[in-house]
């Protein structure tokens, strides 16, 4: 007898409502890293402005962490908007991808103590080369399983898996730089989201 059972793939719906929960909560836990000064009771303005500039180094990692957070949902939204249904498969590295997601207010916390050091350096770009390299994985399985609507180009999907590749690549390199120079490590974390910023679009043809 022939078995005719195939796995259930539900809709995108449930994925993405969960997703953006998390994208939500790190943005917030983000910006709770930066603690308001302790001040002297006869404060002056000078003490609080050189407060603050002390400070500078954490407004800095906070900003640059969001606009990390802020491409990587962009890009998640736009993939989960261009695919039909998902898999067992598909759940699992999603969720992976939102471990190194959830996990980046840590490094930018440290990073933000300690701008210099070149273990909070390195170690801030490996959970962004995680981060970048769970995405890219994630992207390569819903090509290989089908899993965009039949419309999506083709070929703008093969642009997006090529620069898909060069994040991780990038991070993994600003990593090893960090026993050189610290500063290029910095360099590389900004030029990277500059690089993101404008996502590849995932477009339909339609044949109607």
């Amino acid at each position: 007898m022939k078995n005719n059972l195939k796995e259930y793939t539900p809709g995108t719906s449930r994925v993405e409502a969960f997703s953006d929960g998390v994208f939500a909560i790190v943005v917030t836990l983000l910006v709770l890293e930066i603690r308001v000064p302790h001040l002297p009771e006869d404060f002056t303005t000078q003490t609080v402005i050189s407060e603050l500039f002390h400070m500078s180094p954490k407004f800095i990692s906070f900003a640059l962490s969001f606009f990390v957070v802020a491409i990587f949902w962009v890009n998640h939204h736009q993939l989960l908007q261009s695919m039909e249904k998902t898999d067992r498969s598909f759940l699992w590295y999603n969720n992976f991808l939102l471990f190194w997601i959830s996990f980046i207010p840590f490094p930018t916390a440290f990073i933000g103590e300690y701008p210099l050091g070149m273990i909070p350096v390195m170690f801030y770009g490996s959970i962004l080369f995680m981060a970048a390299f769970s995405f890219n994985i994630m992207l390569r399985h819903v090509v290989k399983s089908n899993l965009f609507y039949s419309t999506v180009s083709k070929e703008v999907i093969r642009q997006s898996i090529k620069k898909g590749k060069i994040g991780p690549v990038i991070y993994f390199v600003s990593v090893i730089t960090a026993f050189v120079s610290v500063y290029i490590s910095l360099a590389v974390f900004v030029l990277v989201p500059v690089f993101y910023f404008i996502p590849q679009k995932i477009v339909r043809t339609d044949t109607e």
